[in-house]
């Protein structure tokens, strides 16, 4: 199904613009009417579309094409010829493909801003209100100097997480397997040799080697229900109410909790001081970096936080119910709006809480492998000893 692009007028009078994936621009021009979007105007476009936030450009890929962006503006380059050059220079095909068609579409007499925000399947709200910003105020260049910065330690820290999340995760396939080999396959060869010289086995031999043969009978069926479960709980994530159970766990659980809350809030830090240096006010900055809490949890606390600032709330008395939030973030944002300097001191909040996130990850990481590789030592031991013990004992009466 292609992707369509549209820029028209909702029913409030603002301008709406987005993506879809119909199969038909006959049924999308049906959804537009559908949703009140008036005036708008239409563009076939060939990108793929992704779910999620950084599914189809990475935050590495961000960060070199707003550094490239950057080098465009500040050379005086025309818009034009720089996207030109940055075609050329992109590796990934999708946003290759996006640059070429937003050529076309500035060429049409589009604006930057305007064709940039098409295209909310590749890039972050938070990417695109910036641009927007930007080029009301004439400082696009740092607008995307920033956001190089911002994206750039957005992927640094994604890879340091998933480094800490994939070791201990392969650590704990790989022993799951080694049990399971041993009980399915290694212990009913010994249990054969011990019951042909008719040896009394202890219980606890006895245990070991019945679960043995269960997984020995079993062993297919086993496999398949750990699959089952497996694709189980990765379908019921990706529902919105596992989401958000996941989302929510990840946040209040003793073992990961400070590492996500510290990099939550190191995100919002960041995000809230380059808009709100950028001169957007700070109701309007909680909803603009909503999507990129990349937490459906902290999305619905951010959409509430915001509901209640439109309301007339003090700052201090709403920032202060966030219980997810670390007291530091919420002292400064109540510090800084009263002194105002909030975006100086978000920027600091921001370095205090990268550098406990990479401490806490730091600090897992290290703990983890000694106690994986000595719980697997205490299963395989005690497998070994059940087994080895009678045999030892045979051998001794024989002897």
């Amino acid at each position: 199904m292609p992707t369509f692009l549209y820029t028209g007028i909702n029913e409030n009078g603002y301008i709406s613009t987005g993506a879809k994936k119909f199969k038909q621009e006959a049924a999308f021009i049906n959804y537009l009417n559908r949703a009140g979007i008036s005036d708008y105007s239409i563009f076939e476009s060939k990108t793929d579309f992704g779910r999620g936030i950084y599914s189809l450009v990475s935050c590495s890929e961000l960060s070199l094409f707003c550094k490239q962006m950057a080098v465009v503006l500040t050379s005086q380059l025309g818009i034009l010829e720089g996207i030109q050059l940055l075609i050329l220079q992109s590796d990934n095909k999708t946003l290759k493909i996006a640059l070429d068609e937003m050529y076309d579409i500035i060429d049409q007499g589009f604006s930057l801003s305007q064709a940039i925000s098409l295209y909310t399947h590749l890039f972050p709200t938070h990417l695109i209100y910036m641009v927007i910003v930007g080029e009301q105020s004439g400082t696009m260049d740092k607008v995307f100097e920033d956001m190089s910065d911002y994206y750039a330690k957005e992927a640094k820290q994604r890879k340091k997480l998933k480094r800490a999340v994939a070791y201990p995760a392969m650590l704990s396939i790989l022993m799951a397997a080694l049990i399971l080999l041993l009980l399915a396959r290694v212990l009913p060869v010994f249990s054969d040799i011990l019951a042909g010289f008719g040896a009394e086995l202890p219980a606890s031999t006895v245990f070991i080697l019945g679960v043995g043969n269960f997984f020995g009978w079993l062993f297919w069926l086993s496999i398949s229900i750990i699959a089952l479960a497996g694709a189980g709980f990765i379908y019921y994530v990706k529902t919105d109410r596992g989401r958000l159970l996941y989302d929510r766990l990840k946040l209040n659980s003793p073992f990961t909790k400070k590492i996500y809350r510290r990099i939550v809030a190191a995100k919002i830090s960041k995000s809230l001081a380059i808009l709100i240096r950028s001169g957007v006010s700070l109701i309007n900055a909680v909803e603009i970096i909503t999507p990129l809490a990349d937490n459906k949890y902290v999305e619905d606390v951010l959409l509430l936080t915001v509901g209640r600032l439109s309301a007339g709330e003090d700052v201090e008395d709403v920032f202060s119910k966030i219980v997810i939030f670390p007291s530091l973030l919420i002292k400064m944002i109540t510090v800084g709006q009263k002194t105002g300097k909030l975006p100086e001191m978000l920027l600091k909040a921001q370095t205090v809480f990268d550098d406990e996130a990479d401490d806490a990850i730091e600090r897992i990481t290290t703990m983890v492998e000694p106690i994986m590789i000595i719980i697997l030592s205490v299963i395989v031991g005690i497998i070994l000893i059940s087994v080895m013990l009678p045999i030892i004992n045979l051998m001794a009466i024989i002897a």
